[in-house]
Parts: structure tokens; sequence; C-alpha cells
């Protein structure tokens, strides 16, 4: 297959003596296309995100006083019977892309 001008190269290294990465080439031993494989993957995981790249999480370190700020009290007045409505539906997630969600948070 020939490579076009508007195709762009990505090359990765898979390293068999960490579990995640040998979790990956033990899949992708299974497929017929691998390269198609991932291309699948790595699109519905972009679109099940709404194209939306998602925020790195970075660990913070939170001290005593902060905890003591963050703590909820609890009342006995919460109405628990609360209904909120929204026009906006939740997208619904088929088997075939909660499986792939599966496997690529493996791999995160």
């Amino acid at each position: 297959m020939a490579i076009s001008k508007n195709s762009v190269r990505v090359q990765f290294t898979l390293n068999l003596d960490k579990p995640k990465e040998k979790q990956i080439v033990e899949f992708l031993d299974g497929c017929m296309d691998p390269n198609s494989s991932i291309k699948e993957i790595i699109y519905n995981y972009i679109v099940s995100n709404g194209g939306v790249k998602l925020p790195l999480v970075t660990p913070i370190k939170v001290s005593e006083c902060d905890t003591k700020l963050l703590t909820v009290s609890k009342s006995d007045n919460v109405n628990k019977n609360i209904v909120t409505q929204s026009d906006e539906k939740p997208h619904e997630v088929s088997e075939l892309e909660m499986n792939e969600l599966e496997e690529l948070s493996k791999f995160i």
C-alpha cells in the first residue's frame, strides 16, 4: 500500500517486561489487522468522549487545614426526592464501545 502525501506515521515501542504493554501485545497478536484495530479503538475512544481532550490529573497534597474545610456537614433536612430535568439526552454507549473503553482503560 502506498503512503499518500497526507499520511502521518505514528510509531511506538511496546516493552514485554511491562505488564500493561505485554497485554497490548497479546491483544494485537489476536487481531487480523493490528493497524486497523489500533485506529478503530483510538477513533471510537475519541468519539465516545465527544472529541474533548481529557485533562491530565495531577495529584496534589491536601493539608490538614484544607481537609477540615472540605468536610461536608450532614443534615437531616436534605430533600432526597428532588428530580432534575434536562433536554440533553446522555450518549448511549454500545457494548462494543464499552469493551473498547474497558480495554483502553487498562493501558492508561
